[in-house]
């Protein structure tokens, strides 16, 4: 006897700010406005059958814009037995913001 699903509904809990579920088809999409770590939503799935809930786990990776680079070419001029005069060492992503 074949099943007759005549209604599906998918529903989450603590996606990442940024992330949804489509209700009807239980797909995950957006953009996740979070710090970088993982993410452990529940997802939920209702048929004219029942009910099944499961925890997923979401991932979210540091982007690569936001990793610390030394810049290039730098250099210091320095003489034996002499103090250097006080050098900055520059770069991007590397200055505190809080």
């Amino acid at each position: 006897m074949a099943k007759n699903i005549t209604s599906v509904k998918w529903e989450a809990t603590n996606l990442p700010t940024g992330l949804t579920i489509n209700a009807d088809t239980g797909v995950i999409s957006g953009t996740a406005n979070v710090q970088p770590g993982t993410y452990t939503p529940t997802i939920k799935v209702t048929t004219n059958y029942g009910t099944d809930t499961k925890t997923i786990t979401i991932n979210v990776a540091i982007p690569e814009a936001w990793l610390p680079v030394i810049d290039p070419n730098q250099v210091i001029e320095a003489t034996a037995d002499t103090a250097i005069d006080p050098y900055t060492v520059t770069g991007t992503n590397v200055t505190k913001t809080a």
